[in-house]
């Protein structure tokens, strides 16, 4: 029977085998089998035959050891190598995701210092802002303890000049303003004035006429005829003039045998500037809301709405 040489399967991983034999165990081992080689006829085929076969199973167990050992060592180190590389891969991104924490939160502390920053900037502006406000008020106040004096003066001002308008007007109670009247080259104001008293049945002496003469027009590009002023001795002279011009229910350039296209001619009393505007504003006003009369009486303003004793009047100075 020959001799076996690897253990059967059951035993395989009871017993391992140990490629790396220690080389004192390999020597003996070869001098074992050295010394029961010297031990077979040489000239006996079946010895020879049987060296044969043993040295080719040795051969054999070399070669499957060493599969095995290299199928074995290959596989862990495969293992190993995909372990590894999972490990560094997560490793290398486990440094990735550090670093851009890192990166993070560098940029958080840049932010929050450049916030720090701009909320000093911000506070140092609304310390300016305050201290330049109160800097305003106090020179707001000054102003305003130097303009009291000036406001007192304004007001005495307006005072004073309301009575220069006073005045001015009473200037002109003596006064009446004929508008409307064509102008002419050489004109003799006074025959057109003789004419004018008559049609309207009041005739006038030229001694009772005190100046006459044509004023300017507030408006320079107006190209109505310029108005006449007429100065008399008294108011009472004024008033009985304008009251016989009421009644004769207006008055035309024809009536005074003047050429050309008829206008009508106007007397009223003189009034200042700003006494004709306020007039011109009332008779606006008045036809706005159904006033029906509107006048003038000794620099007075007066309006209307009906013509029952009890309506409204009202009363401008």
């Amino acid at each position: 029977m020959a001799t076996q040489r690897t253990p059967p399967k059951s035993d395989v991983n009871k017993y391992p085998s140990n490629p790396e034999i220690p080389t004192a165990v390999a020597k003996e081992y070869a001098n074992i089998n050295t010394r029961k080689r010297k031990q077979f006829d040489e000239c006996n085929p079946m010895s020879q035959l049987e060296i044969r076969f043993e040295q080719q199973l040795t051969t054999w167990d070399n070669k499957i050891t060493e599969t095995i050992n290299r199928s074995i060592t290959t596989d862990i180190t495969s293992a190993l190598t995909q372990e590894l590389s999972k490990i560094t891969t997560a490793l290398s991104d486990l440094n990735s995701n550090v670093s851009n924490l890192n990166k993070e939160t560098l940029n958080i502390k840049n932010s929050v210092s450049e916030m720090g920053t701009r909320i000093q900037e911000i506070e140092n502006s609304l310390d300016f802002a305050s201290e330049k406000q109160a800097s305003l008020e106090n020179k707001i106040k000054e102003i305003e303890y130097k303009i009291s004096p000036i406001t007192t003066l304004s007001t005495d001002f307006e005072g004073v000049k309301q009575k220069l308008l006073v005045m001015e007007q009473q200037a002109r109670s003596c006064n009446i303003e004929i508008s409307n009247l064509p102008e002419r080259r050489g004109e003799n104001l006074l025959t057109q004035l003789e004419k004018l008293f008559n049609a309207i049945k009041h005739p006038l002496n030229a001694s009772d006429i005190v100046s006459v003469h044509r004023v300017p027009h507030a408006d320079q590009k107006s190209s109505s005829p310029k108005n006449i002023i007429v100065k008399l001795p008294t108011s009472i002279m004024r008033d009985n003039l304008i009251a016989a011009y009421r009644a004769a229910k207006g008055l035309t350039s024809t009536q005074l045998s003047i050429a050309g296209p008829a206008h009508r001619i106007y007397i009223n009393e003189h009034l200042t500037l700003n006494n004709k505007h306020l007039f011109r504003q009332t008779r606006e006003n008045a036809k706005k809301h159904n006033f029906k009369y509107v006048w003038v009486k000794n620099g007075t303003i007066f309006a209307r709405k009906t013509d029952y004793c009890y309506s409204f009047t009202t009363r401008y100075r």
